[in-house]
């Protein structure tokens, strides 16, 4: 019955999330970090970078043939993979004086919960035992932290190539940039961590350290310290960021997407898969990571000025595109 449950969860997100907002057409609002942009792949058809054209000029200006906008290709998003992974894995070295006020926060609310996780972690469980809506929702949901987040990206990528929809496109190749630098940040931690998951050793909260990741390889003992942060929810996380980044001007989408991956966050302790300290964390580490990724992509475009003539009046006019 759970398969189907997940099966028939699955379908529905991955089939009406991506196809009803590509209905919607594409957003005509300005970024907050540059000029409009189109965003193309090399594997896709191109389109057309968005000129902004500045009107009439002397006819002092010699007519040229723009140049052609450099696009993405495979190679130039492992660039921006690399760059990405580079700014995340340095950030301790140049950490702002504006990010140690919510570091600070994110420590102490981290250290509180790491407190109190076995006693919050008894009073999850019990209340899923009374109430039979959090068992028969919680194994479904939580697939969107992992086969059904990149489903989801994977059929944005699907929807926005063969429907000609830049960003539909854009939005499953970010958000599987997001997940994979998430993927590798959390997988480092988990190592470094080494923290016992609730479900062994009756629920007691254990921390081994980087000797963890080696007690893995021990007879029945893989994934038994690799607790902390959480991967579905830095995965679903992620995703969430991503989407509510791309269709901020659609309101539910950034309400359903946070929602479902709060959701995804809860039933990870409500499964024993983890405590609540290790959601939060991760939770909050897919979201930063989610944002730089957009923002970056956003910020990496180059102009092309051509000069020419429409209609016999010379005009000049600088193209945007991504690089």
């Amino acid at each position: 019955m759970k398969k189907q449950q997940v099966r028939a969860a699955a379908l529905f997100l991955l089939m009406f999330l991506p196809l009803s907002l590509t209905a919607q057409g594409p957003r005509d609002i300005e970024p907050t970090d540059g000029p409009a942009r189109d965003f193309s792949l090399a594997l896709h058809s191109l389109a057309t970078a968005r000129p902004l054209s500045f009107g009439p000029v002397s006819s002092a200006f010699t007519p040229s043939i723009p140049q052609e906008p450099e696009s993405h290709t495979l190679k130039s998003l492992s660039g921006d993979f690399l760059k990405d992974a580079g700014e995340i894995w340095t950030y301790p070295l140049h950490i702002r004086t504006r990010d140690i006020l919510p570091i600070t926060g994110l420590a102490v609310l981290t250290a509180f919960l790491i407190r109190n996780d076995e006693a919050i972690r008894r009073d999850i469980l019990e209340y899923r035992t009374q109430h039979a809506w959090v068992r028969s929702v919680s194994p479904v949901i939580t697939e969107m932290g992992s086969s059904g987040a990149w489903g989801v990206a994977a059929a944005f990528i699907c929807v926005g190539w063969l429907a000609n929809n830049d960003q539909a496109l854009e939005t499953g190749v970010l958000a599987t940039m997001a997940m994979l630098e998430s993927g590798a940040l959390v997988t480092i931690l988990k190592g470094l961590a080494g923290r016992q998951r609730p479900l062994w050793a009756d629920g007691e909260d254990h921390w081994s350290g980087p000797v963890g990741f080696f007690k893995r390889f021990g007879s029945g003992q893989y994934g038994r310290y690799d607790s902390f942060p959480g991967g579905h929810s830095i995965t679903a996380f992620s995703l969430a960021t991503v989407l509510a980044m791309q269709y901020r001007e659609t309101v539910w989408v950034p309400i359903v997407a946070y929602t479902m991956a709060t959701g995804v966050a809860l039933s990870r302790v409500t499964e024993g898969k983890h405590w609540l300290s290790d959601c939060v964390v991760g939770g909050v580490l897919g979201c930063v990571i989610s944002r730089m990724v957009v923002l970056n992509h956003r910020s990496r475009y180059h102009i092309l000025p051509a000069a020419g003539s429409v209609h016999g009046s010379p005009s000049f006019t600088l193209t945007f595109s991504f690089q």
